[in-house]
């Protein structure tokens, strides 16, 4: 592995103030479950100085808002997994983090690193998109708050600079009483890498009608997406095989639709119509409709 000089920082006020000395491009090593992967191809970060921001107490943590669950950048996947908190106010994402790696990967793997890599296959992302989640960036000392959708470009491609540090992510709680769903497609059951996600979040009052709903697919399209179009299909109802099955239809068509007729794509948008179905029944508190 080849770096032009590496240093370690253990604040963020200290990672800002070497951020703003360093001259050349820069690489912020996290859980590093990337990055050092990255680093053993080639010459790619021969230029660069890497900034180790592991371990920042700052970045670290998952604290709470009256609707928010605020998680520092720098918490493992582990972390979360096993958080009462995030399983409660936000279990899909316990459960998405849960199917990460192993469990050596887990522990030193953060959810910021995650997002920061933007692969598409990243486990955390459609259960954050169904969580509406937003990214707290600190540019040389400045603070902004954007959309996760707004800060990943492409598959590996973020409209993040070098000198931007994720901090925090932020979620929104869930509604009271609210089910949700994480489901993870891969070629075996451990050390898998995600070959599709569905992320489900799903609320109805008494009466049975539905009264949020988010349903996307990781692994799928080229970024972290959700369609008002899908949710607003089951808003204001009390789903019916019909309902659900229409969903699982529009779902699947925007694999073609949004990524591009691929080989993969005659394998995933039967398994996505199948599994929307599964899940959505099984929500809804009915039998798997065949």
């Amino acid at each position: 592995m080849e770096f032009q000089s590496y240093k370690k920082v253990g604040s963020v006020e200290e990672c800002v103030s070497a951020l703003k000395q360093i001259e050349g491009g820069v690489v912020l090593l996290a859980g590093g479950t990337d990055v050092l992967v990255k680093a053993r191809e080639g010459h790619r970060y021969a230029d660069k100085t890497v900034v180790d921001i592991y371990g920042i107490p700052e970045l670290c943590g998952i604290s709470e808002t009256e609707t928010e669950l605020v998680i520092g950048a720098g918490t493992t996947h582990a972390q979360i997994a096993g958080s009462p908190l995030v399983r409660w106010q936000a279990g899909v994402l316990a459960d998405a983090c849960r199917t990460v790696g192993s469990p050596q990967i887990r522990n030193h793997a953060t959810i910021g690193g995650n997002i920061a890599n933007a692969s598409p296959a990243a486990d955390s992302l459609a259960a954050l998109a169904v969580l509406e989640a937003e990214i707290e960036v600190n540019h040389l000392g400045e603070i902004r708050r954007m959309p996760l959708e707004d800060a990943i470009e492409k598959p590996y491609r973020t409209t993040l600079g070098d000198r931007d540090l994720i901090t925090r992510v932020i979620v929104k709680k869930i509604p009271h009483g609210s089910r949700c769903n994480f489901y993870k497609l891969g070629r075996r059951n451990a050390l898998s890498i995600s070959r599709m996600t569905i992320a489900t979040l799903l609320n109805t009052d008494e009466a049975g009608k539905v009264t949020t709903f988010h349903m996307t697919m990781g692994a799928t399209f080229p970024k972290p997406m959700l369609f008002d179009d899908i949710d607003q299909m089951l808003i204001g109802k009390i789903p019916s095989e019909a309902d659900i099955d229409a969903v699982a239809e529009a779902l699947s068509n925007k694999i073609p639709q949004i990524a591009g007729i691929r080989p993969s794509t005659v394998y995933k948008q039967p398994v996505c119509r199948k599994m929307v179905k599964r899940i959505l029944t099984q929500m809804l508190g009915g039998n798997e409709h065949e």
